[in-house]
């Protein structure tokens, strides 16, 4: 073999072992990597999209976002910060406590407490008694006031047929008390405003309109049916009352049972009108001569 062949064989196996490493390199080092990178990059494509899309609608959901912070601030209601039933017997103690027009003697049972995404219920069963006006006040003030309660199943047992528990009811309920579960009213300022709707009426149904018994003189007012009438003028009359003190009333001014109604000038006569549990009477004084 010359050398010239040699030389030619031995360049060719150099060049075909130069090209094989080189294929060999860029099919199993190079293109892994290239792939690899390409996946980086797509990921890093769709990154960047999902970002510029939240970027882009940033504004509109701040906006969204500030408007519902707003709602939740200036709303007239707010959530318990926490399922403590001793928190809430103390607010409804509060609210007995606030006014003489809402006191009521109460007994407070834990039932149970539930959960739902934002908010949870506690409930507890509420039995009571007080006059049926002032049980009327401390339910509105329950559902009016600014820590949001729910009362269900209100019972009202009338009083018994003792003249002296005509304004007395019992009472039953159950209270479902909502508390937050995530912070969605940290801004919001829990004054406890205590609110009483007035529009609501405290007229008691179950008051009898025709008493079995004519409540007694305790505040010591003019009896009238033992009174003379001794003068009068236009705009006042003059009484010896049962006591044997003289008085003076004018017209509208109270008397057991009832009240001073008209004065007549002509005939020197005073008129009142008398309510003897639930029959009404008019009795009519002359001036004694």
């Amino acid at each position: 073999m010359s050398y010239a062949v040699r030389n030619t064989i031995i360049l060719l196996v150099t060049l075909s072992l130069f090209v094989g490493a080189a294929y060999s390199y860029i099919q199993f080092f190079q293109v892994p990597e290239l792939e690899q990178l390409e996946d980086t990059l797509e990921q890093k494509r769709q990154d960047y999209n999902t970002k510029r899309a939240t970027s882009d609608a940033f504004p509109e959901l701040n906006a969204t976002y500030q408007q519902a912070v707003s709602i939740i601030e200036g709303a007239d209601k707010s959530l318990f910060p926490k399922p403590d039933p001793e928190l809430i017997y103390d607010y409804l103690n509060r609210i007995s406590n606030s006014s003489s027009n809402s006191k009521v003697y109460f007994n407070f049972v834990f039932v149970d407490s539930s959960a739902q995404d934002q908010y949870g219920i506690v409930r507890a069963e509420i039995t009571g008694y007080s006059t049926y006006r002032q049980t009327v006040n401390f339910i509105n003030k329950i559902e009016n006031s600014q820590l949001l309660n729910k009362i269900t199943g209100l019972t009202l047992t009338p009083p018994s047929a003792n003249s002296g528990e005509y304004d007395d009811v019992n009472f039953s309920f159950t209270l479902q008390s909502y508390y937050q579960r995530i912070p969605i009213q940290e801004n919001v300022e829990r004054t406890g405003m205590l609110t009483l709707n007035e529009s609501i009426s405290t007229y008691n149904p179950f008051y009898p309109l025709i008493q079995q018994v004519i409540p007694a003189n305790e505040d010591n007012l003019v009896n009238i049916e033992q009174s003379r009438l001794i003068g009068l003028t236009s705009s006042r009359v003059f009484i010896v009352d049962q006591n044997g003190d003289v008085t003076s009333l004018r017209k509208g001014d109270r008397i057991y049972l009832g009240e001073l109604s008209s004065i007549d000038l002509n005939n020197e006569t005073a008129t009142f009108n008398l309510n003897k549990g639930g029959i009404t009477e008019l009795v009519t004084l002359e001036i004694e001569q």
